[in-house]
């Protein structure tokens, strides 16, 4: 359970790192900290307004978009507009992220100074519901964090394949100048697009401190997993970060939980490790990621030797 909750989590951050990547064309060093906002949004639901954290997700979401939005206008696209290139807007996400952090410590340290709320370090475990299934107790955040996942890929795959705005964002990302030659209007793509990572990057932070620990540092210590997700997956496609996200969290939790029992408790104060050596592994044998080299693949005729030997063994 514990995998595929945070599995959940990083597939959800790792689609929205990728598709921020193929529309701005840099990497969104800060898109690990808005999960850090999330985390509080649902930290306020129960301790601020005693509710069930499940309704500040729709909230998580829409603070995030929100806040992607607002970043965007006040840095990304004023220093676009001053002629800023791709290296110095990938600083920048540098310096929101570094910000962002700093004020959920504020944050943090004044609700605890105020209020006396226990803002460091708390888990919403308890306040969440659980449910019986074949004569076994589970959390409510389980499956719903699994459909949350299902939910947003259908969505938006509906979204880019069947809507006008979503063609116009699909095509914007793998060509911007052609698309505006179109008359696409790529600043409103450009918004939607950190509207919806912003959004997708809170949610997932929302629905975290209802399995593990909360944190001002918990959103930002998510963007190396979300990193390698995104990479082993290939930053150019959607459908490959979710490949990705969910291979990397899944992965990350196994791997940890094998280690600390058969090595000892030690093996968890490396788990971040992990991610590291994959992303490591995947720069240096396969950039592209699994969806590159499943293109490749395809095009020196392996998908076709398959299907044929699939064919003989059927006929065989």
């Amino acid at each position: 359970m514990s995998a595929i909750v945070y599995a959940s989590m990083i597939t959800i951050l790792s689609i929205g790192f990728t598709l921020t990547h193929m529309t701005a064309k840099i990497p969104n060093f800060a898109h690990g900290t808005y999960a850090g906002f999330g985390v509080y949004v649902s930290f306020m639901c129960v301790r601020y307004f005693e509710m069930s954290p499940y309704y500040g997700f729709p909230a998580a979401f829409l603070f995030g978009g929100l806040m992607g939005i607002f970043l965007y206008r006040i840095v990304v696209s004023t220093l676009r507009r001053m002629g800023g290139g791709a290296i110095v807007l990938t600083i920048s996400t540098i310096a929101i992220q570094i910000f962002m952090a700093q004020f959920q410590h504020i944050f943090a340290f004044w609700t605890r100074e105020t209020y006396g709320l226990m803002s460091y370090g708390f888990l919403l475990k308890k306040n969440d519901f659980t449910f019986e299934f074949l004569g076994q107790s589970f959390q409510g955040i389980f499956p719903i964090s699994l459909f949350l996942v299902i939910g947003i890929v259908i969505t938006l795959r509906w979204m880019l394949t069947k809507t006008k705005f979503g063609i116009a964002m699909k095509a914007s990302a793998e060509d911007p100048e052609l698309s505006a030659v179109l008359g696409i209007n790529i600043e409103k793509v450009q918004v939607a697009s950190w509207f919806i990572t912003g959004g997708m990057a809170c949610l997932a932070g929302a629905f975290l401190p209802m399995w593990f620990m909360g944190s001002p540092g918990a959103g930002a210590r998510l963007l190396t997993s979300c990193m390698a997700g995104s990479l082993l997956g290939g930053l150019g496609n959607i459908y490959g970060a979710i490949i990705g996200g969910f291979t990397i969290g899944v992965s990350e939790i196994i791997f940890t939980a094998q280690g600390m029992k058969l090595l000892g408790l030690w093996v968890g104060e490396y788990r971040p490790l992990i991610p590291m050596i994959a992303t490591i592994a995947i720069l240096l044998l396969e950039p592209s990621g699994v969806t590159g080299w499943w293109a490749r693949w395809r095009v020196g005729g392996g998908y076709e030797r398959l299907m044929a030997r699939l064919g003989r063994s059927k006929e065989e």
